[in-house]
């Protein structure tokens, strides 16, 4: 057991540093075409006819920040189970992603994508971290079904051995276990794959998906009396939702909520909500820096905790929220059961300090987003469209009373959850060094495709 929980560890981190080139990717392939259409002005790139074409150019790309728990899943159950978890999880995380919750046709999938799901469908339905247990559960079934089916092969055969004796014309060189080796290809392609898949589906359906949407759906009455009795209640309960899940039921609970006092005239609750919501994507940062002031023997982190750490916030100045806090989901990952409490620690402060200052951002109510395509607030809401919806307005408002307050604010909720973070992990490496299943990494993934490149450069023929 000591060893699997290593080797487990080993691979999530592994499986991370992969999702975050594929993660940066995205940003930086969405990001080229969108200075390059929205600064510069070129039109008509890549043989685009209209001008509407033209956008939905750069949210091809912005598809590999989109679906990064598909690659998630995908590679970690390929690293725990090897070649037979490939089909199931892509499987099974493009069904979550797509067809749970409210399937939507093809033409609609950048509406309907994880972060912004339409009309709560996809993959809001089991949160970014069902995706993780989604693809520990399916490997883990995968492999240990492989290991019995071997161990099952081999008592098996030595018994029909004797059955097979007694029937004449069977050669005496063909024994049980050859007989067995023959469904091989059927057993270990399509019975045992397809029950592990048929397996999780089951776990992640009636385990997660139901339940949790079912608790979202709870939640929404009790906040709501909440609101309308005390804002800082309010505010603290709704940054422990949103650190809880981020993009999943219990933070679109929350969410429903700060969009039904936003139809009623009210932005505090919206404010409150994006505010927490951002400041998740400095947390990692903040943990990082804080980290690095600890001179006692502690958890460890290597280079690609930094790439994870510091890509969010490179993000925010470049006003794109949503990728901030994408990386902090892959930053949760690593290590959910101490970064996700530093979450919902960072997130509840944010809250709290935006509802005592009383801060509001009028431009829910007054103003156009500056990308909403002519669109209102409301219209976007009832469009799907979380993503602008609730970010965008956090860098427009009045700066005394708004901008500036809040960036103080989110900062100071993110160094709160940072050093949280810090704390559980330290205290979680104390358990672990007792236990023996200490796992020190030292990975560097783009260093790796750096020396890949020469590798290859030198010798094409390389594998």
């Amino acid at each position: 057991m000591k060893n699997e929980i290593i080797s487990l560890r080993k691979n999530i981190y592994r499986s991370t540093s992969i999702m975050f080139i594929v993660q940066l990717f995205g940003a930086l392939g969405a990001g080229f075409f969108f200075v390059i259409q929205n600064i510069f002005g070129v039109e008509h790139i890549l043989d685009a006819a209209e001008k509407g074409n033209e956008q939905i150019l750069w949210f091809i790309l912005f598809w590999a920040t989109d679906f990064f728990f598909i690659a998630f899943v995908t590679v970690t159950a390929y690293l725990i189970a090897g070649l037979p978890a490939l089909a199931p999880s892509l499987a099974l995380s493009i069904y979550f992603c797509h067809f749970a919750g409210n399937p939507v046709p093809a033409n609609q999938m950048y509406v309907a994508y994880f972060a912004t799901p339409l009309n709560n469908g996809g993959g809001v339905n089991i949160g970014y971290m069902g995706y993780y247990i989604m693809a520990i559960a399916l490997a883990l079934l995968i492999k240990y079904l492989y290991i019995s089916w071997d161990n099952i092969k081999e008592n098996l055969g030595k018994k029909l051995d004797k059955t097979l004796k007694k029937i004449k014309f069977i050669p005496e060189n063909f024994g049980g276990v050859e007989l067995l080796e023959q469904v091989d290809l059927i057993v270990l392609v399509l019975i045992l794959p397809v029950a592990s898949c048929a397996l999780t589906f089951l776990l992640i359906r009636y385990g997660i998906q139901l339940p949790f949407n079912a608790l979202g759906e709870a939640l929404v009455e009790p906040l709501t009396n909440l609101a309308n009795s005390s804002v800082v209640l309010c505010g603290i309960v709704m940054g422990l939702m949103v650190g809880f899940d981020l993009i999943g039921p219990v933070s679109m609970a929350a969410f429903s909520v700060a969009i039904a006092m936003l139809f009623s005239g009210d932005a505090r609750f919206m404010t409150i909500y994006g505010a927490c919501f951002v400041s998740l994507g400095w947390i990692p940062l903040f943990a990082m820096i804080f980290r690095g002031f600890i001179k006692k023997k502690s958890f460890k982190l290597d280079t690609d905790d930094t790439n994870i750490a510091v890509t969010g916030p490179i993000n925010a100045f470049f006003e794109n929220i949503k990728l901030t806090v994408a990386f902090s989901m892959t930053n949760a990952y690593r290590s959910p059961l101490t970064i996700i409490p530093g979450y919902m620690i960072g997130s509840a402060v944010t809250g709290f300090l935006v509802a005592v200052f009383n801060i509001t951002n009028t431009a829910y109510l007054t103003e156009l987003p500056r990308y909403g395509n002519g669109y209102t607030f409301q219209e976007l809401f009832e469009m799907g469209e979380y993503y602008i919806s609730f970010t965008l307005p956090l860098r427009s408002g009045d700066w005394l009373t708004c901008r500036i307050p809040l960036f103080f604010i989110i900062l100071g909720g993110a160094a709160v959850g940072g050093a949280f973070i810090v704390l559980f992990r330290h205290l979680a490496f104390k358990s672990q060094e007792k236990r023996g299943t200490v796992v020190e990494t030292s990975g560097d993934i783009v260093l790796e495709m750096r020396k890949w490149a020469q590798k290859l450069s030198k010798n094409p023929k390389a594998e």
